[in-house]
């Protein structure tokens, strides 16, 4: 069960995908690997001329070059964008770490004119900090809520009332380090609400994320197209240090799911021959990163010290899943307003030889076994009243039930082997082009 995977087709996007076989992780071996899924695009430079993306899930890679590059998307009346840009940075001759430089990933949403500016998001890597995803996205609601606000400004009206937008793509680079950036693309449009959205009240409460008797193996997907689905319960693991893990957890509307992470004591089954970071991240289904500030413990170590005594115990959870979150008056990109969406949630570990440790390559290949605990709460509901049809209730952590409309409502995720099938939903008329 632990790395099974789930198939199907839609109306909207089917894509074929082939994911490569993970490589054998030691010194010469790629570090954080990234398998990003779905169709292959090929980015556009011109800036009037970006490559149309429909809702859905793609891969690209970018060059080692600081150029702009252009994609066009599309909402409807009324209807949430989500468009999110994941990409995996390293650096030459896989190493952890260079003497100087830094490299980033900026995005900017613009009216289809390229006039006002609706949105802008970038993250970065620098030469002391481990490989690792940079994570983007841009957004634009149904109104002007806590998620547009801070980068609507004074064009909110303009970009409101747009139904078609530009999207730039820009790597920032400084030194000669870098390498070419594989990228997973999502696009998300969500349907309207009839109605009055109701916002939550209240604090998020606390979930337990302490480790479950692990009775079941796991292994590890390579990107977000391959995640392992995981159901609730507690999972063994084999751990490598340089490879970045990928698992996912289905939830519907009403559910919510907390995920925890135990690496082992220190001397106990491993020791590790130099200082190592461990780190967790919690995606939404529409690829944004949705790892909520206090909400269990995202980062650690495991130490080379043998005084170094007690496991690492890491976890993260989620908000109940409810529409109205989005609106929620909170601030920054890790607040609950990106738990507003059915279908899965995603999680990432990664452990890499800590940025204090001088250590220019991989130089321990081997694996600790780690235990992986699940839990999901709350009961599946039929969601707020839509514009479309949306499917029902799925079972707890289950692949979802699909109703008339048989698609990944909402940007759920559900991604097979031989098939990557996009994400969001076939409105029901022609766009106006």
């Amino acid at each position: 069960m632990g790395n099974s995977r789930v198939a199907a087709s839609l109306t909207a996007l089917t894509c074929a995908a082939a994911f490569a076989a993970a490589p054998a992780y030691g010194e010469d071996a790629a570090t954080n690997t990234f398998v990003p899924g779905g169709h292959a695009v090929e980015l556009s430079l011109a800036s009037g001329q970006g490559t149309p993306l429909a809702p859905g899930l793609y891969s690209s890679t970018l060059p080692v070059d600081a150029a702009s590059r252009y994609v066009e998307v599309k909402r409807g009346e009324g209807e949430r964008l989500s468009v999110s840009i994941n990409g995996s940075a390293s650096w030459k001759g896989n190493a952890w770490s260079v003497d100087s430089g830094s490299q980033g990933l900026q995005l900017t949403l613009t009216t289809a004119d390229g006039a006002t500016t609706c949105g802008s998001d970038s993250d970065s890597l620098t030469s002391s900090g481990t490989p690792g995803l940079l994570a983007t996205h841009v957004d634009v609601d149904e109104a002007k809520t806590a998620r547009t606000s801070s980068s609507l400004g004074s064009g909110a009206d303009a970009c409101l009332a747009a139904t078609s937008y530009r999207l730039e793509i820009k790597r920032t680079i400084d030194g000669d380090n870098a390498t070419p950036m594989p990228v997973q693309i999502a696009v998300k449009r969500t349907p309207r609400v009839n109605g009055t959205v109701k916002v939550p009240a209240g604090e998020v409460p606390d979930m337990t994320t302490q480790a479950l008797e692990a009775s079941t193996t796991a292994t590890a997907g390579d990107g977000f197209a391959s995640a392992t689905i995981l159901r609730p319960g507690g999972y063994t693991v084999k751990t490598p240090i340089g490879r970045r893990m990928f698992f996912r957890v289905h939830l519907s509307w009403g559910q919510r799911m907390s995920f925890g992470w135990q690496a082992p004591k220190n001397g106990t089954t491993y020791n590790p021959s130099q200082d190592l970071n461990l780190s967790m991240q919690m995606f939404n289904p529409s690829l944004v990163s949705a790892t909520l500030s206090g909400a269990g413990t995202s980062s650690g170590y495991l130490f080379e010290s043998s005084s170094d005594s007690g496991s690492k115990d890491l976890g993260v959870y989620t908000a109940p899943i409810d529409y109205g979150n989005a609106n929620v008056d909170s601030s920054g990109s890790d607040a609950l307003q990106w738990h507003s969406d059915p279908g899965w949630y995603y999680v990432v570990l990664d452990v890499t030889p800590s940025s204090s440790t001088p250590k220019p390559k991989l130089q321990d290949s081997s694996e600790f076994d780690s235990v992986l605990s699940v839990r999901v709460t709350g009961t599946p509901n039929a969601g707020p009243s839509m514009a479309v049809q949306q499917p029902e209730p799925g079972n707890v952590s289950g692949v979802g039930k699909s109703s008339a409309n048989p698609l990944l409502w909402g940007g759920a995720l559900v991604l097979g082997i031989g098939a990557v099938v996009g994400l969001g939903y076939v409105l029901r008329r022609r766009e106006k082009h």
